[in-house]
């Protein structure tokens, strides 16, 4: 690896005309090393370590709002590709940020990245005001020595390591944070990027780089980190539901009679400007039970409830699909409802409030179980109508094995992986019938062992007050997935 020394820049531009063609970047407001003297390229996840349900879940919905908005993404990818592309939004990856644009680098070379927690008062759809909290980041003129890495895509190859270009995920509108950096993601890496994959570093102060950064106009905080009226994948982040931040007592709620929320899946946002009122579309989740809003003669009276964490809903399962348990749950009981304790949005609902909140199994009269989801009206703060979307049938052999049969009410939304995924948690759900660590809390309400069994009681308040409605609480309302 050669090191460079730039003082100015136009001793940095001719080392960057210097390097070999096909090179790509990497630029830091400051260098880190090992105890070794070499450069630490190491990935988030090897710095900071995995979440294992959160990772889980931001893998759930960059599926989803990839295959919605990407061309030629059918959400069957590896975990990789996700990574690459996420990790520009938040989440932690086996990957190393690089770009094709040296240009780029050297601006991010000449910055520093900073974050703190910020919050506010706003109101939802009906008025109702709450305490959000989110993670306001930024970035500002470093000041002091940053460094520039040039990586060798041949290198690279040697090691088997991939250079994944994101300037090749286009998407039907608008445009993502990765093709506004021009960024490679390299990788995936257990450990340090290997030094024989750097061929030079070249080191400068910050406002050396930031003056050949300067150079290009279009080179700003906005332009690399498009907002959501740009950008359709970060529009999709943000419209996943806050969640409320459960205390350790209810004392502050007593108190102020205010609720405070994080967002679903915490991220770093560039434009925090003030958010006064929020739309429908934006749901304020505090824990409730559907299960607490059914009534004898209601739709789901009869329905057996199994109240899970939200976990069981993400992540993958083996395909493998035999479900015997769940065969005779469905069997025994006018329903079954695999209820999470969370709100998952679909980035193809559109513009209606529906969320899922599980899924729901049933016995046919001829032998055949209806696998579909749940699904609640959830405008703002306030739970209101649920129901069943239309599903997919499948006829069990003696064994518990499922067989996909045509069925006259089956969905024809044209959504693979949306169906499949209902599968996923069937499998999982099957899995938990199996550690028969369900409890019975009351009438045909089962609980797993880590979960709060009981609504919250101002999420209850709302669903007292639409009991009986038209099309509201107990209503089958046949929602179903909205076309693309």
């Amino acid at each position: 690896m050669d090191t460079i020394d730039c003082q100015d820049i136009e001793a940095l531009e001719r080392a960057l005309e210097a390097l070999a063609p096909g090179s790509l970047f990497r630029g830091q407001d400051r260098e880190y090393l090992r105890q070794d003297g070499g450069p630490d390229l190491r990935t988030s996840f090897t710095r900071y370590g995995c979440q294992p349900a959160r990772m889980l879940k931001w893998w759930h919905y960059s599926r989803l709002i990839l295959a919605t908005y990407v061309k030629a993404f059918d959400g069957l990818s590896d975990m990789a590709i996700d990574q690459a592309i996420f990790q520009h939004y938040g989440w932690r990856s086996f990957f190393l940020d690089a770009t094709s644009d040296p240009v780029v680098a050297c601006w991010f070379a000449a910055n520093r990245y900073k974050t703190e927690s910020c919050g506010e008062m706003i109101e939802d759809c009906w008025e109702e005001p709450v305490f959000v909290r989110r993670e306001r980041a930024w970035y500002e003129p470093a000041q002091g020595e940053g460094c520039l890495y040039a990586i060798s895509r041949k290198a690279l190859r040697a090691h088997n390591l991939q250079p994944v270009d994101l300037l090749e995920i286009t998407m039907r509108e608008g445009q993502h944070r990765c093709a506004a950096q021009s960024a490679f993601m390299v990788g995936p890496l257990q450990k340090n990027l290997p030094d024989d994959c750097v061929t030079t570093r070249i080191r400068a102060p910050n406002a050396v780089f930031a003056a050949c950064a300067s150079r290009s106009a279009e080179l700003t905080t906005e332009r690399l980190f498009p907002g959501p009226g740009t950008d359709p994948v970060l529009a999709a982040l943000l419209s996943i539901p806050w969640v409320k931040i459960e205390l350790e007592s209810n004392d502050v709620d007593d108190k102020f009679g205010i609720d405070f929320f994080n967002r679903g899946l915490p991220l770093p946002e560039y434009d925090v400007r003030g958010l006064r009122r929020l739309g429908s579309l934006s749901a304020f989740y505090r824990r409730f039970w559907l299960a607490d809003g059914v009534k004898p003669g209601m739709r789901f009276g009869e329905t057996a409830f199994f109240l899970t964490e939200e976990t069981l809903f993400h992540g993958t399962a083996t395909g493998y699909m035999r479900f015997p348990r769940l065969t005779n749950l469905a069997r025994e009981h006018n329903g079954v409802a695999v209820e999470i304790d969370g709100l998952v949005r679909h980035p193809y609902s559109g513009h209606r409030s529906a969320y899922t909140k599980g899924i729901y199994v049933e016995a046919q009269p001829d032998g055949a179980i209806l696998l579909t989801e749940l699904q609640i009206e959830h405008p703002g703060a306030r739970p209101s109508g649920f129901g069943i979307a239309r599903g997919m049938y499948f006829m069990p052999d003696a064994d518990g094995g499922w067989t996909r049969v045509d069925h006259p009410d089956q969905c024809d939304c044209g959504k693979v992986l949306h169906h499949a995924h209902h599968l996923i948690v069937a499998e999982h759900f099957e899995h938990a019938l199996g550690q028969e660590n369900f409890k019975s809390v009351r009438e045909r309400v089962f609980a797993s062992p880590n979960v709060v069994a009981q609504s919250d009681r101002r999420a209850l308040q709302w669903m007292d007050l639409v009991e009986g409605d038209p099309g509201m609480m107990g209503e089958d309302t046949s929602v179903r997935p909205a076309a693309q």
